[in-house]
């Protein structure tokens, strides 16, 4: 049974585990302009981490143009994906940037 007690400071005291048969890992590091972005794995990967080092809000697109109503990920935020992707899209509000780290499993 799950009650509000099961949940410190609001989040959930679980994270969704993902298994995968990678090996390899390839880092990348994105400079986000107001303009579209890319961030190119050298193939295809099956996993992905976004770690937005800031200063500014970045939004992503994946496979394709990314545009400020694409996925947002605030100032030092995450996001997990597990599905396969080569290209990676990114783009901020006018006149702003972010710095973008990306780690791939393949």
């Amino acid at each position: 049974r799950w009650d509000e007690n099961d949940m410190a400071s609001g989040t959930p005291d679980f994270f969704k585990r993902t298994f995968l048969s990678a090996g390899n890992v390839e880092q990348l590091k994105i400079s986000a302009t107001s303009t579209d972005t890319l961030g190119t794995f050298s193939q295809l990967v099956k996993a992905f981490i976004i770690y937005n080092d800031g200063p500014n809000a970045v939004h992503v697109n994946y496979d394709a143009t990314s545009t400020t109503d694409k996925f947002k990920i605030p100032a030092r935020g995450f996001k997990m994906l597990a599905f396969p992707v080569t290209v990676l899209h990114f783009i901020c509000a006018t006149s702003q940037t972010a710095t973008v780290y990306v780690e791939g499993l393949y």
